[in-house]
């Protein structure tokens, strides 16, 4: 086993996660707008996602994808819909101010927000494809077991990631709240959502 490999891989994935996009934003406009539980809902769901496209890639599912492109354009046009539909949701909640029952509602929607997200991006698959092989650390361990550990490793440093620009958004928010108005954060995500969206749409 190269260990050397593995830190190599760890190295480069949490520079990827770090990277700025869609996904980060989203979680530091949520976190602001919502509070740090909500935040911390929608970090699980992203990294929940890319358990599901682990296993494409461990069981060779995503293969399929490649194959079959157009299950690719049906992905992210649902996907879009969605979090088009949630940017509409909260945009009707800034004339309904009153409406406490929908936005207790949609709070408990941004695990599944944050899980569709990363779903509705087969991309992600196909990057794992074309990530994971240049990191490939033994000569012993079946090559879907050595993707299986990857994904691990990805998945875990994601989390911590997520998390942590969480608490740190939390942390900053506390501050700006006191100068921005809450509703300009609604719409802040608002935007987030329409540029997530544009994003699967037009890639």
């Amino acid at each position: 086993m190269d260990l050397n490999t593995i830190l190599l891989f760890i190295i480069s994935s949490v520079v990827l996660t770090l990277s700025p996009g869609p996904d980060i934003l989203f979680v530091i406009s949520t976190t602001i707008s919502q509070g740090l539980r909500c935040g911390i809902k929608v970090s699980l769901g992203l990294c929940s996602g890319l358990i599901a496209h682990t296993f494409l890639v461990v069981f060779g599912l995503a293969t399929l994808i490649e194959t079959f492109p157009f299950i690719i354009r049906a992905i992210e046009l649902v996907g879009a819909s969605y979090l088009i539909f949630l940017a509409i949701r909260l945009f009707l909640t800034l004339k309904e101010n009153s409406n406490i029952n929908s936005k207790k509602e949609a709070k408990k929607q941004f695990f599944i927000t944050g899980l569709i997200m990363n779903l509705s991006n087969p991309k992600v698959s196909l990057f794992f494809l074309s990530f994971f092989p240049g990191f490939l650390f033994s000569s012993l361990i079946p090559y879907n077991i050595q993707f299986l550990i990857l994904g691990i490793i990805f998945i875990t440093q994601a989390v911590i990631i997520f998390l942590f620009v969480a608490f740190l958004a939390n942390y900053l928010g506390n501050y700006l709240k006191a100068v921005v108005v809450n509703k300009s954060w609604t719409i802040v995500q608002i935007i987030v959502l329409i540029f997530i969206s544009a994003i699967i749409i037009y890639p």
